[in-house]
């Protein structure tokens, strides 16, 4: 009994992890019911008008890999260099050409700030960081200390991603919003409190995520289809540069919260407090962490002076991490590989693949004129006019569409496809709509 029972026990969890998978993803099985249904209709059925065989199939793989990217319906890393596999199988193109993007400089790029990421936050790096911005503001002032929390989270994103800033910052804004000195919060530590975790841990990942090229899964799509359709390099200076006009919403952004919350005249108890209980938790400084610093100090002095040395940006970030696992440096790899967002580098890459076969096969033209068509029917020419149209028109459409990514594959190809249709300036149009589906 005694030896049976640990085999019983094994298949009896590995039938219940079965009936538990099957039981709680059926919208997952419909999801890939309905997406394998459509690239098959759409490789072996009836010829769309306008659209040849090649483009028709391209257009299943399409539809295929936006559902089960919205379903999570397969693992990033599946679904990433699933869509190029089925581009080579369904489509006979050549691998290098179906699976382009993963030698692309973008994809290097990717990798090296995901990995920096990754050392970032396991070092705890991240938060010193933030807490030393914070703490040059010695205030028990709401006001000036969301405004510290604010600046630190623009200047980290620099480095991280949303999703990344979001989980560093949201323990430091609570740190700050629930001081209440043992006793009931009153009203405006309560709309203080409110205002610190929607405007540090939402709001500003939000608008500052199209400040900075590594901040936001489009950013990356866009500049890798740019790339390979358009033959527009974009560095990590260039997109800096493109977006400095937006930085002014984030001093707009801080007016507006104070005025809304009503937190001008707000103290916040014991806040000279909170810093140094922090830094405690995190202890001395490091090794590996001032390794990291120093690492990060040359990547980003060889991004903003890729014009005198002709290194690409992609590259540059491998120089990162050759680096920062030297063995002086104190840092191993097999620390932080584990934490590096593995999947989501794969899903770019496979999404910007994607987006380079759609224009290669004409699907994104095919798909392009449906909005190019009423537009020009309806004798539109100001290139003003049109913006704002197919931004509410793409705003409506993104609004059930939560995945960033999700959003970069079915609507960055569609938005170049359109620029090229109406004979635009494809950077400034698509980087437009772009930043405007960022904020949708």
């Amino acid at each position: 009994m005694a030896l049976a029972s640990p085999a019983s026990s094994a298949t009896e969890t590995g039938a219940e992890r079965g009936r538990r998978w099957l039981a709680g993803s059926p919208g997952q099985l419909v999801a890939l019911v309905v997406a394998f249904g459509l690239l098959l209709a759409s490789h072996v059925g009836p010829a769309l008008p306008g659209l040849e065989p090649r483009g028709q199939t391209m257009l299943g793989i399409f539809l295929w890999f936006v559902i089960l990217l919205a379903t999570e319906a397969l693992p990033p890393v599946v679904l990433g260099v699933s869509a190029p596999l089925l581009i080579v199988v369904l489509n006979g193109a050549e691998i290098p050409k179906a699976f382009n993007a993963f030698s692309n400089d973008v994809f290097f790029l990717i990798l090296g700030a995901f990995v920096l990421v990754a050392v970032m936050i396991e070092t705890g790096l991240g938060k010193r960081i933030a807490l030393g911005i914070v703490g040059l503001v010695r205030s028990t002032k709401a006001t000036r200390i969301m405004a510290a929390l604010m600046a630190a989270g623009t200047a980290l994103h620099a480095i991280l991603p949303t999703v990344a800033e979001t989980a560093l910052f949201l323990p430091i804004s609570r740190c700050f919003g629930e001081l209440s000195e043992g006793r009931q919060p009153s009203r405006g530590l309560q709309r203080a409190n409110q205002a610190m975790i929607l405007t540090v841990t939402g709001l500003v990942p939000l608008f500052a995520g199209v400040f900075f090229l590594t901040a936001g899964v489009p950013n990356l799509v866009l500049v890798g289809l740019l790339s390979e359709t358009s033959g527009i390099e974009i560095s990590w200076l260039d997109w800096l540069i493109y977006n400095l006009p937006l930085w002014g919403l984030i001093p707009i952004l801080y007016f507006l919260v104070k005025w809304w919350f009503q937190i001008g005249s707000v103290e916040l108890p014991n806040a000279d407090k909170v810093l140094p209980q922090v830094r405690a938790e995190l202890g001395p400084i490091k090794k590996g962490e001032i390794w990291a610093l120093i690492c990060i100090a040359i990547g980003f002095t060889l991004w903003v002076s890729e014009s005198v040395h002709g290194i690409s940006t992609g590259m540059v970030a491998i120089i990162m991490i050759a680096l920062l696992f030297m063995p002086w440096g104190g840092l191993k790899f097999g620390d932080f590989g584990p934490k590096v967002m593995w999947g989501m580098l794969f899903l770019i890459g496979g999404a910007i693949s994607l987006g380079n076969q759609l224009f290669a096969s004409g699907a994104v033209e095919w798909l392009a004129q449906f909005l190019v068509d009423p537009i020009r029917n309806a004798g539109i020419t100001s290139g003003i006019l049109v913006l704002l149209i197919l931004a509410f028109a793409l705003h409506v459409a993104r609004a059930g569409i939560i995945s960033g990514g999700a959003m970069a594959a079915i609507f960055v190809p569609l938005i170049i496809g359109i620029a090229q249709q109406l004979d635009y300036n494809v950077l400034p149009f698509s980087l437009i709509l772009t930043n405007a589906l960022n904020f949708a």
